[in-house]
Order: structure tokens, then sequence, then C-alpha cells
């Protein structure tokens, strides 16, 4: 419970620069494991993308092994895959798929499987697609993959900056990559729905890095200007803030896909919903942990090669603070802040005591203030020192007094 509390009440910490390294080579391994797949194994690309023929027959006892022998004339790839379906009213259907020479072979295949079955002639439904139709919608995922990434990355640079869209589209590039390898290592057929797919998880795993990005702007504005924070402390800051967010926002958007992927697919045997699921569920995984685990390091590694954030750090160097210890004060509820972290948390101002200002020992350590104007007494926030001071008074103006009216002066 007290992890959960926390993590709840946004009083986590976690070294979010320290598991990076180790994320980072898990994350290297799976792109090395992924592209090697690729390239020895490809892909199971379905008759849409390369051709062939799917034939429905309709019964309740028709096997694989009666397929395959109705169908041995037409060729050894004519039973290249054999499904078995529900319809809607409960019905079972078997989907056999393959590829013969030509539309009129596939005519006559379905009349094999028909009198095989048991059937009469037209009751085996037979759709055939040409390899120039596949080789059209493979043309058209990668233009749409390109223009997809090409406006999203120069919205970002306009919207936040610059290395934030080169970091985005890293972790973009990585998702299809893992999500493309999981196909190829299991051998998962790809569908059109598959390509949909893609597109569909690449604007969610997108969504969770902007929603970063967007708390590390703030907080860099905030905290930035007091020259005591790096950039890699102030990423790991707004990482622990959105982090309940983003696990939130994937676990709600999972539960349903499960759900599509078991009623779908497994139950009534639709094979769109399943594939369409399919790669949504490994889409989702796969952005959540980018937008955690990758974008951020980027982002940090490019940010703090900028003048300003090169400068800050090396002040803190010049100062004898260390640098990689990037922990930020989270003071506990019900417990003085000297109790809670190695580093004292700075004194509020105005509060009563003798207790002169805590040194620093770190890059990171000062409380993370309140932004309501009407400050509660958090015991982190009494004088540090004195464990019997009074708690500070109530300030309606917040942390800053307003300016105190001129007088006029009398002639």
């Amino acid at each position: 419970m007290g992890l959960a509390s926390d993590l709840y009440r946004g009083r986590n910490d976690f070294d979010f620069p320290r598991l990076w390294v180790r994320v980072g080579i898990v994350s290297t391994v799976l792109i090395i494991i992924s592209l090697a797949s690729m390239v020895t194994r490809g892909l199971n690309l379905s008759i849409d993308f390369e051709g062939g023929s799917v034939w429905e027959v309709p019964s309740a006892t028709f096997t694989e092994a009666q397929a395959r022998t109705a169908l041995a004339d037409f060729g050894d790839s004519a039973v290249e895959r054999f499904q078995e379906a529900t319809t809607t009213e409960g019905g079972r259907v078997i989907r056999v798929s393959g590829r013969v020479d030509n539309v009129a072979e596939g005519a006559k295949a379905a009349d094999a499987l028909a009198a095989a079955s048991g059937l009469e002639k037209g009751e085996v439904k037979v759709n055939t697609v040409g390899p120039s139709w596949g080789s059209d919608i493979t043309s058209q995922a990668r233009l749409s993959l390109i223009v997809f990434m090409v406006l999203v990355a120069a919205y970002i640079a306009w919207r936040l900056e610059t290395r934030m869209a080169i970091a985005a589209m890293v972790a973009v590039i990585h998702d299809i990559i893992i999500t493309v390898g999981v196909y190829s290592v299991f051998q998962i057929e790809v569908t059109p729905a598959t390509v949909i797919s893609f597109l569909t998880i690449l604007g969610f795993s997108l969504y969770d890095t902007i929603v970063v990005y967007d708390r590390v702007q703030e907080n860099a504005t905030r905290f930035g200007r007091s020259g005591q924070y790096t950039y890699t402390s102030i990423m790991r800051r707004s990482l622990n803030q959105v982090f309940m967010r983003s696990l939130n926002t994937t676990m709600v958007t999972i539960i349903p896909v499960i759900s599509i992927l078991v009623v779908g697919q497994i139950v009534f045997g639709q094979e769109t919903l399943g594939d369409f699921s399919l790669a949504l569920l490994i889409g989702l995984v796969s952005g959540t942990y980018s937008s955690l685990f990758v974008a951020p390091p980027v982002t940090a590694w490019l940010k703090e090669r900028e003048p300003r954030w090169r400068q800050i750090r090396e002040r803190l160097v010049a100062k004898g603070v260390d640098v990689s210890d990037t922990t930020w004060h989270v003071a506990s509820a019900g417990a003085p802040a000297a109790a809670t972290s190695g580093v004292p948390a700075r004194p509020r101002r105005g509060a009563t005591g003798t207790a002169s200002r805590p040194t620093r020992s770190s890059t990171t350590a000062v409380e993370d203030r309140s932004t309501d104007p009407v400050s509660s007494t958090d015991p982190a926030e009494a004088t540090v020192g004195d464990a019997d001071a009074a708690p500070a008074p109530r300030n309606p103006y917040g942390s800053v007094p307003p300016r105190p009216r001129k007088t006029k002066k009398k002639r």
C-alpha cells in the first residue's frame, strides 16, 4: 500500500535516468532481434499483399485433410492456411487460403471443395486477389507513413522544440521496428487491418510523448531559471509527475482492445477484428514504453549539450555538486523533511525559527512547492533544524507578497 499510495498522491521519485541505461540495453537487443528476423525470415504477408485466393466452406465436418486432398491437383501452394471460424448465427465456416494460377482455376477449386464437403456448386465462396493490388496497398501504406512522420515532426518542432521532435521520431521508429519485429519473429500474418493499426498506435505513442514534453517544458521554465537543476533532473521529476497518468491511460485503452481480441477473434472467429486488435495491443505497450524510456533519454541527451544547460552543469560541478545525483526531494505526509531525504528541504519564506538555511549537496534538493495560493502547513515545509518550530502563517498572496502601496506626500 505504501508504493501505491505514493504513486496516486504524486510522491513517487523513481530514478528514471538510472533505468534508462538498463532499458536502453533491452531496447537495443530487441531492435537487433527484430531487424535480424525481418532480414532472415521476413513477414508473413496475407494474400492482400502477395495475391491468392480464399475459399469459404460452410461445413460442420470438413477437415484440413479433406481440403488438401480436394486441392491436390491445383499445386502444392493451393492450401497454405486452414482456419475455422464461427458466423454470427453460430454456424461453422472453414477458410482455406492458397494460390492458384488464375481466377478460372480458383473457381474450379471452389467446385472441388464443394464436392469434397458434400455441398452444391456455388455454396463455396471464393475471393481472389491479384499481386498488383497488394503492391499498391504496400506503396500507399509506405507513403502514408512517410507523410505522417514528416507532418508530426514539423508540428512538434513548431509547437515545442526541434530536439524534442527528433527524439519523438526516434521513439516512433523504435515502436515501428519492435512491432514489426514481433510479427516477424512469431510469423503473425500481416493484413491491411494490421497496417491501419500501425498508423493508429503511432498516434497514441506520440500522444504519451507530448504529455511528457508538455510537463518538461513547464518544469524547465519554472525551475531552470534558478540554475540549480540539470535538464536530466528536471526530466526525471517530470516523468514521475506524469507516470501514473500514462499508466492509467494505457490500462484504460488496453482493456477494451483485449476485449475485442478475445470476443472478436477467439469467440466469433472474426479475423479482421483479431488482426486489428492484436496490432493495437502490441503497439500500445510499445508506445507507452517508448514515451518513458526512449524519447526522454534522447531528449535529455540532446538538451544537455545546449550552451545554457551545459553551463549550468559546469557551474554545479565547479561548486562540488554531484550532478549524477538527480534525486528530487519529495516530502512524505506526516514526517519531517529531514527524515524523508538525505538532503533537507529549503525552508519556507517567513517561517519562524532560528535555524539557518542548510547547505546543498544535490542538484535537486528542494521541495516541490504547491501552486495553491493558500499554502498548507506541510511538515516538510517547516524550518529545518527546529522540530518544535511553529508552522508558517498562511499567506493569501502566495509565495511572493504584493508590493506596498505608495503613500502620497503631504504638501
